[in-house]
């Protein structure tokens, strides 16, 4: 098997992780995904691959391996979703959809909050848009 720059396989290589067919099918499932997956979906997608309880620990090991980003939107569950391009969410108050939004805000605002926080520095941010959807606010 060959393993190129930018396959699943090479990534879980090169932040230091086995090749387990689980982490890689999880994996792949979630960079296949349109937006945030539960663990549950995931486990679903995977058809015996692995179950509840290896899909967390596999999800746990790709987090620190910053793979992976557990997203803490207003949910009863944890959602997740590979790391790529920063991106920020919109999220349909009424039927729950999560769609990305490319755009972000700029550098100014994290050196603004810095400041004003009294942190050394900003690593990261998350934001999240709530609203309706088109198809939810047409009924």
């Amino acid at each position: 098997m060959k393993d190129e720059k930018g396959t699943v396989g090479h990534d879980l290589k090169k932040a230091g992780l086995r090749m387990t067919p689980q982490r890689l099918a999880l994996l792949s499932h979630l960079r296949a995904a349109n937006s945030p997956i539960s663990v549950e979906e995931l486990v679903r997608k995977g058809k015996g691959a692995y179950d509840t309880a290896t899909g967390y620990r596999i999800l746990d090991a790709l987090i620190l391996a910053k793979l992976v980003r557990k997203i803490s939107i207003a949910s009863d569950r944890a959602l997740f979703e590979a790391t790529g391009t920063h991106h920020h969410h919109a999220v349909c108050t009424s039927c729950g959809i999560i769609v990305d939004v490319e755009a972000c805000l700029p550098k100014s605002l994290d050196d603004r909050v810095r400041v004003s926080a009294g942190f050394e520095r900003i690593d990261d941010h998350a934001l999240e848009f709530f609203g309706l959807c088109k198809r939810c606010a047409k009924k």
